[in-house]
């Protein structure tokens, strides 16, 4: 078997620090990921939460004993590197360690007994040489420790039962999986699998050895990824900076024909280079958190396995047991991932042809977000007054913002379009598809995926996203009940997926679940309202959900009626209170939110601080009136569905006014949410029994 890496074991002082208060750890409690904080600390960080605690260090989120905190594991190797730390002191001049038997500080401490696991004066070792209870102890002279007679490391905290007081823990359960004492095994253990602590302990230490070899394994490659990423980003900075380049020397060859208009586009172009590189540095640097926060996983597991391994106790290392193994099997089993190498290309390609009126200078070429993407996305420096002057029928390529998914409007690959101008159609669409009629009893909301699946809520299936693929073929239920209490249900509503794959999905719950482009779990996190300031919710309903123009996740809380913003990993940034229960949302490149309720039948266009700018009433000829899933397109216009039965049930057309343009789907039962494709050519709804295609007339 290959040998695990050994961790120098100096740095004692960073595992015995609390990484909430920064001093040495007191009564030290270890979360499931063995990283270790104070009793106190970790006790006031969890104020507020109801059924989990947020590790301070990686960001996970752990479910809270029925006793509360003191229910995690005592680390007790903690402790043991504590008397250590206290024994080093022996090499400095002057040293004195106070005696922690008698309670007497003037008495300074002359050994240490292995079995009360404290310091003893001289009087104390007195009274341990004659009282017929301590008569046995064994005690070692500070002054063999200090000259190294005798090793530090043998200093270990003895193992008292907490039943039986003054038993040691030397007999190890294999039927219970506990540590009992010699009372423990006449007593409740009668009958049981018992074995001598160090036979069980052996066995244990070799299966934990190979699990500390497997991860150093993964860590290496997460390590590898990291400097990949760093690489990357360093590709950007420089190709950023070539593009610049290239760009100041074209505009430098055409300033003295038109130069008032070269340099607008310069600025038009620069800014276009800057945005870019942002954008993938951006999702490099989110990549990169990502990779570290899993280094540090890998890091504080294996130096506390390690540290266990080599150092502690058979006490120490059979509590810390379960723990190790859990974790490190997790680790071991964790896929590193993959780094974008597409992401570190940006290219001036300079238009060297010199035509009057004067052409655009060049254009952009930017790594797409996937190497195995349809397209690759074209930015071109085109003034819109020349824009809007030049021929419908002539080729051009649009540069627009990412579209703004809200109840799963957007599409896998989102950006640029590219080709001839797209009519405005006002008219009605025709419907070309339907599937899903055995699958959806009644639907919320859909999104396409990266994979170009379909993935819908249907609020009668509990705790689950159906996935359809691109033809409409039912393909699985993913789970979405991570973190539910036995007997809980949650019934999903929005569903949106980010430019980088990921799926958020909100529930009838207080957390937004997270999940990557193969429908893996990765993490959860709760809203804030504006008025708290704690890290903390008393939020029932998520509904709302969308993806900003920055790439922030919008979240919609029904209950206290807020818009919560959030980073792409759950941090929260920001907070607004809006006038209704954000059943849906949708994100406008003003960056004005529309928000719309079945509760009340309302729907406004709110600005960034949520004042009502307009209202989508409506139509006159609509008698009952049910807005939800909203869906804003290329042409600068809002889709509305109207979640009514019969003839009232419908897409509607709005401007960005809030002015009435008609409707495109009549006679669609109940709809609820709506995506449009990348070329806005397609339009996807669920409704109350079924998914619908709808293609531009």
């Amino acid at each position: 078997m290959a040998e695990s890496k050994v961790y120098d074991l100096h740095t004692d002082e960073d595992l015995t620090e609390c990484g909430i208060c920064l001093s040495l750890i007191e009564e030290p409690k270890a979360l499931p990921c063995l990283h270790s904080f104070c009793l106190k600390c970790l006790t006031k960080c969890a104020e507020g939460r109801k059924d989990t605690v947020q590790c301070p260090m990686c960001r996970q989120d752990f479910p809270i004993p029925p006793e509360g905190i003191k229910g995690f594991i005592t680390n007790f190797v903690i402790n043991t590197l504590k008397d250590r730390q206290v024994l080093s002191r022996l090499h400095t001049k002057d040293a004195r360690i106070p005696c922690s038997c008698c309670g007497a500080t003037d008495n300074q401490a002359v050994a240490n007994c292995t079995d009360c696991g404290g310091f003893i004066c001289e009087r104390c070792v007195g009274i341990h040489n004659t009282v017929l209870s301590m008569k046995n102890h064994k005690t070692i002279p500070l002054a063999d420790l200090q000259s190294g007679n005798a090793d530090i490391k043998s200093v270990k905290r003895p193992k008292y039962c907490k039943i039986h007081k003054d038993q040691i823990l030397e007999f190890y359960c294999k039927t219970c999986d506990v540590l009992v004492c010699v009372g423990c095994t006449v007593v409740d253990h009668s009958g049981h699998t018992l074995v001598n602590l160090k036979s069980a302990t052996d066995k244990q230490r070799s299966e934990i050895k190979q699990l500390m070899t497997d991860c150093e394994k993964v860590n290496q490659e997460v390590a590898k990824s990291l400097k990949s990423v760093e690489q990357l980003r360093n590709k950007v900075q420089k190709s950023e900076n070539k593009a610049k380049t290239d760009l100041h020397e074209a505009v430098e060859e055409l300033r003295k024909k038109v130069l008032a208009e070269i340099q607008q586009r310069e600025m038009e172009m620069e800014a276009q280079i800057t945005q870019a590189a942002a954008k993938n540095i951006k999702q490099i640097d989110a990549q990169k958190d990502s990779l570290q926060l899993q280094q540090r996983r890998f890091e504080t597991a294996l130096k506390m396995s390690s540290e266990v391994t080599q150092t502690g106790s058979d006490h120490d290392f059979a509590i810390a047991f379960s723990s190790l193994q859990s974790n490190l099997s997790q680790l071991r089993d964790m896929k590193t991932e993959a780094i974008d190498e597409s992401l570190g290309e940006i290219i001036f390609m300079r238009n060297r042809s010199v035509l009057l009126p004067l052409p655009s200078l060049g254009s952009l070429s930017v790594g797409g977000k996937k190497k195995e993407a349809t397209r690759l996305e074209i930015i071109t420096a085109t003034s819109t007054s020349r824009i809007e002057s030049e021929s419908t029928a002539s080729p051009l390529t649009r540069v627009m913002k990412p579209s703004s998914p809200a109840s799963g409007v957007g599409s896998p690959v989102q950006g640029v379009l590219a080709g001839v101008r797209r009519k405005r159609n006002d008219g009605t669409w025709k419907l070309i598809k339907q599937f899903g009629s055995r699958k959806i009893s009644s639907g919320r909301d859909i999104a396409i995926t990266s994979g170009g699946d379909f993935i819908a809520t249907d609020c009668q299936k509990s705790s689950v996203l159906q996935v359809f693929s691109h033809s409409g073929s039912f393909k699985r239920n993913l789970d979405i009940g991570q973190g539910l209490k036995f007997g809980q249900s949650s019934q999903p509503w929005n569903v949106v997926v980010s430019v980088d794959g990921r799926i958020f999905t909100t529930q009838q719950t207080s957390q937004v679940k997270v999940y990557d482009a193969n429908n893996i779990f990765k993490y959860q996190f709760v809203t804030r309202s504006p008025i708290n300031v704690l890290p903390k919710t008393r939020d029932a309903y998520l509904w709302g959900l969308a993806i900003d123009n920055q790439g922030c996740v919008l979240v919609g809380e029904c209950t206290q009626k807020y818009i919560s913003k959030h980073s792409l990993d759950g941090s929260h940034i920001s907070s607004i209170d809006v006038p209704i229960p954000p059943w849906y949302i949708a994100v406008t490149p003003q960056d004005d939110i529309i928000v719309s309720s079945g509760l009340g039948g309302t729907a406004h266009i709110l600005d960034t601080r949520g004042n009502i700018v307009h209202t989508l009433d409506s139509p006159s000829d609509v008698s009952t009136w049910w807005p939800y899933g909203i869906c804003y397109t290329s042409d600068d216009d809002i889709y509305l569905a109207n979640c009514a039965s019969g003839t009232n049930g419908g897409i509607y057309r709005y401007s960005t006014s809030g002015k009435y343009l008609g409707c495109i789907i009549k006679d669609v039962d109940a709809p609820a949410g709506l995506t449009l494709s990348d070329d806005g050519n397609t339009l996807v709804v669920v409704d109350e029994t079924s998914m619908k295609v709808f293609c531009r007339p």
